[in-house]
């Protein structure tokens, strides 16, 4: 009988943003963390045109090699002819852990097997469950999710999972540390030391240093080239001194929340803003510089619609000419109904009467509406929305049709901001932490992350590396 040992397989994420898939497994129990796929609107399949097949859609995935392949996970109905290991085949007690609800941590939980535990915050829960009412959610079979408490370890046989509350707003974001009879590994999930809660951030790095962790999974999104040029004058890697502190000549995320109130707050037309529907730390935003510059905040009804079912609020609501929204009320699909009887709608005449009077949320499939409403001081707030930049297809269409309409094109995006955590105050992460083996990942250049004065490894997707005395070592074939 073979002796129990703590394997560790990673199957994506490692030279990607977002897309981190890995896998821990102690004798017959498995952790899984990260259901999400790397975001690249140029290299997408389904790119609007190509429908998913409706039989074979897990199927299909595997075979564009969108999906990772790990076994265990997906259905045999959803498999086929599929030589992978089906959830109901697989003798491994397997659950599935999610950091938080961006599409590249996440996409993919709605195809893992109803029976394979999912745990995901309420939350977020609350949010998809919102998204996928609307048609905007993951592909998903029908399942349920399990509840993520924070500082609450969840066990999976003889393997301890403890989640780090990392941001408490919106779906809430998660560390989580693993412990098994072997070691210790640690999956920081996406990292920030400038932003709001950043002293959440700290704490974790405090408890960590206590642990000794063995293995330590650190995302460095900035380490790519363009964040680099924004602070250093090389990309070299012996340029990052660690700090905690905000980069000379770069905003916390504060300072350039400060910055885009300022630019809104002497607008004298109409505001437009496209942002990421899932963020509702976002939404809470855009409503509070509403209420501060004397706007209504209005939302496109799908995203009124999540606004309703995570606040609780009645929100203001603006129909865009299209359908469903165009059809009669009774041809109305079940949530918009819903949401009609605890929304206050607002109309294209309410808009006109008084432009300066409105914040208005614009979705791109709705970018059309521009068309019909008043462009004089208008502004089109660019607010992480998709399509997000010039590498999506579609972004030089949008840009086009803002110019038509006669909006003032305003991008959120910062030169001196960047969401995950500085060059500088990761290093300085890392070596507090000071694990004996680092895997930096995330990042199309996690090489240039390195260890104070442990390893650094990385790692061979698919490739499966056991942990001994605080080593990861490639298991031979």
């Amino acid at each position: 009988m073979e002796s129990k040992q703590t394997k560790f397989v990673m199957y994506s994420g490692l030279h990607t943003i977002g897309g981190v898939n890995m896998s821990i497994t102690y004798g017959n129990d498995r952790v899984i963390f990260e259901c999400g796929l790397a975001y690249d609107p140029a290299t997408d399949v389904f790119d609007g045109s190509v429908r998913p097949r409706d039989k074979n859609w897990v199927r299909d995935k595997l075979r564009l090699g969108i999906l990772p392949r790990i076994e265990g996970v997906y259905r045999r109905q959803d498999l086929g002819d599929d030589p992978l290991e089906s959830a109901e085949e697989s003798s491994l007690n397997t659950a599935v852990f999610i950091t938080h609800l961006h599409l590249d941590h996440m996409a993919f939980m709605g195809m893992i097997a109803p029976q394979v535990p999912v745990y995901l915050h309420h939350n977020a829960q609350c949010i998809e469950r919102a998204l996928e009412a609307t048609g905007q959610g993951v592909e998903t079979l029908a399942r349920t999710y399990c509840d993520i408490v924070p500082g609450k370890a969840i066990h999976v046989g003889e393997i301890e999972v403890l989640p780090i509350l990392c941001k408490e707003k919106s779906y809430c974001d998660f560390a989580f540390f693993i412990r098994t009879p072997d070691g210790t590994i640690h999956w920081t999930g996406d990292l920030c030391l400038h932003g709001t809660e950043a002293d959440k951030t700290l704490r974790q790095m405090e408890f960590l240093k206590q642990q000794e962790v063995d293995v330590l999974l650190c995302d460095c999104t900035s380490f790519m080239d363009s964040v680099m040029k924004m602070m250093y004058p090389t990309i070299n890697a012996a340029a990052v001194q660690p700090s905690p502190e905000v980069p000379h000549g770069m905003l916390s995320e504060q300072e350039y929340c400060d910055n885009l109130f300022e630019n809104i707050k002497g607008r004298r037309g109409l505001c437009v803003f496209n942002y990421y529907q899932r963020e509702m730390e976002d939404a809470e935003k855009f409503i509070a510089w509403s209420d501060a510059t004397g706007r209504l905040c209005v939302f496109e009804p799908d995203a009124a619609y999540i606004v309703w079912k995570f606040f609780g609020i009645e929100p203001f609501v603006y129909l865009p000419d299209t359908e469903p929204y165009s059809l009669p009320r009774e041809q109305w699909p079940a949530w918009l109904k819903q949401l009609a009887d605890h929304a206050k709608f607002i109309s294209r005449e309410d808009i006109w009467a008084n432009p300066a009077g409105y914040m208005l949320q614009n979705s791109y499939p709705h970018i059309l509406e521009l068309l019909g409403l008043p462009n004089t001081g208008a502004a089109y707030l660019h607010a992480d929305g998709t399509p997000i930049g010039e590498f999506d297809p579609a972004y030089a269409n949008m840009r086009h049709i803002v110019r038509l309409a006669g909006f003032e094109y305003v991008t959120f995006f910062c030169e001196n901001y960047f969401g995950h955590g500085y060059p500088c105050q990761v290093k300085y992460f890392v070596d507090e932490v000071d694990p004996h083996v680092l895997i930096p990942c995330h990042s199309y250049n996690p090489e240039r992350l390195l260890p104070n004065h442990g390893r650094q490894l990385l790692p061979k997707l698919y490739r499966t590396y056991i942990l001994k005395d605080r080593e990861l070592t490639e298991r031979e074939k």
